[in-house]
């Protein structure tokens, strides 16, 4: 088996077909993905100037409390967010959360969400997003489903 670093978190592994997951952080590695890994090298200007800008969402708690649940690469493949199998970050809970919930990507030093469709809405600052494409956004807040009782809440923060 190839050896490959994630995407995500930069872990270096096996890359296992039949298990296309990161064995640090669980970012699904799809085939197409998956790059053997390059020799290392010391660090120049070039490799830190060329490095693809991150971002980490975190999962809000109702005391507060953080728990990142996916980081989106910039140029890397969308995240997936919701209750099936090989989503990013999946919550149980079938009355509210669709199986693919919501998606992000990274492009042009940018973040943006999509909801394609989702039975219960995700609303950014408040607003609902269904239906409206690639929505740009920045450190703004993120609701799934019910803003009035959101079941769950993220946050962005850049890298």
């Amino acid at each position: 088996m190839p050896k490959v670093r994630c995407f995500n978190c930069g872990a270096e592994f096996e890359y296992d077909p039949n298990n296309p997951y990161c064995p640090v952080c669980g970012a699904a590695i799809p085939p197409t993905f998956a790059q053997p890994q390059q020799t290392a090298q010391s660090p120049s200007l070039t490799s830190v100037a060329h490095r693809p800008l991150r971002f980490v969402i975190y999962a809000v708690r109702k005391d507060g409390a953080r728990e990142k649940v996916a980081e989106v690469v910039e140029s890397g493949p969308e995240v997936v967010l919701g209750r099936r199998e090989l989503a990013a970050y999946a919550w149980r809970d079938p009355d509210t959360i669709s199986r693919v919930h919501v998606k992000f990507r990274a492009s042009n030093g940018k973040l943006f969400i999509r909801d394609d469709g989702s039975t219960n809405g995700t609303y950014v600052d408040g607003e609902d997003i269904r239906g409206r494409g690639d929505v740009e956004i920045d450190q703004k807040e993120i609701l799934l489903c019910n803003p009035a009782n959101p079941v769950g809440k993220l946050v962005v923060e850049r890298l």
